[in-house]
């Protein structure tokens, strides 16, 4: 949801929870981002990393490791 420029919502707060848990050089994605990406992006390979608890969530976010296959 747009406030003055900014967004803010479920999918912002997540991304945001996510991404601070990333180490240096580290992509981490949750289940739906890991799932559209393999839908139309070749040459991903994930690794499950297991799931987390995260502030505001409810329920434990399973995360991915992603990086390119090879």
């Amino acid at each position: 949801m747009p406030r003055d420029g900014d967004i803010f919502g479920r999918t912002v707060n997540l991304a945001a929870r996510v991404s601070a848990l990333a180490g240096p050089s580290q992509t981490l994605v949750c289940f739906n981002t890991r799932a559209a990406a393999e839908a139309s992006v070749r040459g991903l390979a994930f690794q499950g990393l297991g799931a987390v608890s995260l502030k505001g969530f409810k329920d434990s976010v399973p995360l991915f490791s992603a990086q390119r296959a090879g």
